[in-house]
């Protein structure tokens, strides 16, 4: 096996038996290998709670005592022990699932025909085998969000995601802080790599600001920088190359232009209203029968709500190519009152197409996939109490770069593997067919020495330009 092979078969999505559902749904299980995965290979699996059968399961290890190396009395008969102590650490799992639904009526009564034919169960099953493995990488993501918040590190002089400015983007001096901070012990994290070696996960805008620099660096430290392509064996997929034993890996765009390793309007607020109006799942996009996004697409359905309703904004406050986040969770943990906490659910982010500021609307590139319909009382723009279904926030864009020393910084704890189920219909006709999956799977901060997370300001693409950090 090869080290590419060696490195990213190190996930659940790999590792379980697949022959007993291989056979038989063959569209969810391609979808592992072609979807791209770059997070889930950088966290250890253990399948301790599996055989203990325990939620929480808890593992000791004796530490070592102090050594006395003092000189001992020569007529000395007695002489203190040396003393031990333990220590333990926690892993706990939780349930993730998730499921597509049919009715067959959508089978018959429809102009579209898929490989041939009208069944729209095989497209379902390969929707939901990209929604296992994108639910993975988030949750492999956001485990490095876990970590001790003394152990991440900020360019330039920021303290927070809310302090970090506009020129705090990506110093090529970090690097020397990685190697002597990530050390050369533990387990490479690719397999047959020098111990010493590093892999810095990170944004394309974090790599072109990375690029700028080197280009002003001293011509002795450019010169340290060795291109992927030039490496003896195989390198990893999306790796771009080493600078002083640190090896860059890109987090690939996904098919709208989002970043997994982009902390979308993290930082410091521009601007955050809120929706006064449910959204459906569905809703969002410019309706498809007058007008196309980007001059291409004619997205979504017909009879939806094509827009979403915010409170009243200012002409100014937002613009076509805009991204902004919709969320419904706020926290204050990272800096940045009342901020978008990017690992909570049903966090998304959107690019505006259109803007109504007569009606105070936007639409977006794609529908809303989530229902955002159960009210909350907030504190409106207006200062006063307001019943909202989400929220709306412009703020600064955060990189997000994991640099890892070792292995074992992250376990994962699998209690369950991944398991498809088709249950039978159970209505009168037997009309809605279902296909669903679930595990029971934990993350846990294992050993935060053997990793870091770095967060800068970054460059972003926009259609014919730039997004300015």
């Amino acid at each position: 096996m090869s080290t590419f092979e060696q490195y990213y078969d190190l996930n659940p999505v790999m590792v379980i038996d697949q022959n007993q559902w291989d056979v038989r749904t063959p569209e969810v299980a391609m979808q592992f290998r072609t979807q791209p995965v770059v997070y889930t290979p950088l966290i250890e699996w253990s399948n301790e709670v599996q055989n203990t059968g325990a939620r929480t399961t808890i593992m000791t290890e004796i530490l070592d005592g102090d050594v006395d190396f003092g000189e001992l009395p020569f007529a000395a008969n007695y002489i203190d022990a040396s003393g031990i102590d333990s220590r333990e650490r926690k892993f706990t799992i939780a349930r993730y699932g998730d499921k597509v639904q049919l009715h067959k009526s959508s089978n018959i009564f429809q102009q579209w025909r898929l490989s041939g034919g009208r069944d729209w169960r095989p497209l379902l099953r390969g929707l939901l085998g990209k929604n296992v493995v994108r639910k993975f990488e988030i949750l492999a993501r956001n485990s490095f969000l876990l970590a001790p918040s003394n152990y991440w590190t900020y360019a330039g002089g920021a303290t927070s995601w809310g302090t970090i400015a506009s020129d705090d983007t990506f110093d090529i001096g970090f690097v020397n802080q990685w190697n002597l901070r990530l050390g050369s012990t533990g387990s490479p994290v690719i397999p047959g790599d020098k111990a010493s070696a590093k892999l810095a996960i990170m944004p394309p805008g974090v790599i072109y600001d990375f690029y700028a620099g080197l280009a002003l660096a001293a011509t002795n430290e450019a010169q340290m920088w060795r291109d992927a392509k030039l490496y003896s064996g195989e390198a990893l997929r999306y790796e771009l190359g080493e600078h002083k034993n640190v090896r860059f890996q890109q987090v690939p765009n996904d098919n709208y232009g989002e970043n997994l390793s982009v902390l979308y309007n993290a930082g410091a607020i521009t601007k955050q209203y809120g929706v006064i109006s449910p959204i459906n799942a569905g809703d969002g996009a410019p309706d498809p029968a007058t007008t196309t996004v980007d001059g291409v697409w004619y997205v979504g359905q017909k009879d939806v709500t094509h827009y979403i309703q915010l409170e009243a904004f200012a002409d100014a406050e937002f613009a076509v190519g805009d991204i902004v986040t919709i969320h419904v969770s706020r926290t204050s943990a990272y800096g940045v009152t009342n901020g978008v906490n990017p690992a909570a659910a049903k966090t998304i982010q959107r690019r505006v197409v259109s803007v109504d500021h007569a009606n105070d609307r936007l639409a977006f590139d794609r529908p809303i996939m989530f229902n955002y319909k159960s009210a909350f009382v907030a504190t409106a723009v207006s200062g006063s109490e307001a019943t909202l279904y989400a929220f709306v926030t412009k703020a600064r864009h955060i990189g997000m770069v994991v640099v890892m020393g070792s292995r074992g910084g992250i376990l994962g704890g699998v209690g369950k593997p991944i398991e498809f189920y088709e249950p039978k219909p159970i209505d009168d006709f037997e009309s809605v067919w279902r296909y669903t999956w679930d595990a029971h799977v934990g993350y846990n901060i294992w050993d935060p020495n053997l990793f870091e997370v770095h967060f800068c300001a970054l460059t972003l693409p926009k259609a014919g330009g730039l997004i300015s950090p």
